[in-house]
């Protein structure tokens, strides 16, 4: 049984195969094209083969993670369709993919999955919990309320690019004080221990900069003109705070946790989470970002579609080609 799973149609493409449920192959495209681009992940599906020494008709099922591109599926089945002509082509939900991804790969037989990301499909983030096998979406976080928005926007606000440098919003925090926080727990609605972004603090006429709005600026006392270094990395701390806070309370306690999703490539907010002492086991599935999900819809569609309940867990995370030296 041969499963290709295909994933980060829109950035961050890649393509990942399961035999038997074994995962033989994952690779991401700008791996190998060596420049980012969107699309097919033709190179990557072609090395996945590859590696494996399969053949286009002996797959079986190639399963797709959502988004498949701006202009909707049905392009991009016709031209499976014609690529895989023997298999069966399955549409694998963002957060389904991503959840999958995190849990099967992992060591643990019972465990809370957390997914969290700016907007994959309708849903920018989910708690799962594992039963029997299967995934089961306990609580569901909906566009644009996600933790992760907040961070792109503040990334966008110090002056990095947003969707890209997030890691160095998350290291300039080290040399910050949180001493916005609180204007940041309000922003995402966090005082009723739920999460839901309050647009009052943004103005959609001044999209630059985060986007952020008068009251933004008028209870932290900033002039956005005028942001000093000290500044930039206040706000950084002070980000970075307020969502391991939010994930804090999304995650709950107790029993082993996996994550995937953008936000779970965040390194300061997972050793948060490992040392709060809340969980046995804190797992992050290594290809956390888009191109993950090119392994969570192949192994979705092993345990959800086909019900198979066999799972190996990952050994080693060099999957790809092989470099010539």
């Amino acid at each position: 049984m041969l499963i290709l799973g295909i994933g980060g149609w829109l950035h961050d493409g890649a393509a990942s195969l399961l035999r038997d449920g074994e995962i033989v192959a994952a690779i991401e495209e700008e791996k190998l094209a060596r420049q980012p681009r969107s699309g097919l992940p033709i190179l990557a599906i072609d090395a996945c083969l590859s590696l494996a020494k399969a053949r286009p008709h002996e797959v079986d099922y190639v399963a797709l993670a959502r988004p498949v591109g701006a202009a909707g599926d049905s392009g991009f089945h016709v031209r499976l369709k014609t690529l895989f002509p023997k298999a069966r082509l399955v549409v694998v939900d963002h957060h389904d993919a991503h959840a999958a991804s995190a849990f099967y790969p992992s060591p643990f037989d019972e465990a809370r999955v957390l997914t969290l990301d700016r907007r994959g499909d309708l849903r920018c983030g989910a708690v799962w919990q594992s039963e029997g096998g299967r995934l089961r979406a306990v609580r569901e976080l909906y566009a644009p309320d996600s933790p992760a928005l907040l961070y792109s926007r503040v990334t966008e606000l110090i002056g990095f690019r947003s969707d890209r440098e997030e890691h160095k919003a998350q290291w300039l925090a080290v040399r910050g004080e949180p001493r916005f926080a609180k204007v940041f727990e309000k922003t995402l609605g966090m005082q009723s221990g739920e999460l839901s972004l309050d647009s009052s603090y943004f103005d959609i006429s001044r999209p630059e900069g985060g986007g952020f709005g008068d009251r933004f600026f008028q209870e932290t006392k900033l002039d956005p003109r005028k942001l000093s270094r000290q500044d930039r990395a206040d706000l950084a701390a002070s980000v970075q705070a307020t969502v391991e806070k939010a994930v804090m309370l999304l995650a709950g306690e107790g029993g082993n946790l996996c994550l995937a999703g953008g936000l779970a490539m965040n390194a300061m907010l997972v050793s948060a989470l490992e040392r709060s002492g809340k969980f046995d086991h804190v797992w992050v599935q290594p290809a956390a970002g888009n191109a993950g999900t090119s392994l969570g819809a192949a192994l979705h569609t092993w345990a959800h579609v086909l019900g198979r309940t066999e799972r190996k867990p990952l050994e080693k995370i060099i999957l790809g080609t092989q470099l010539d030296q």
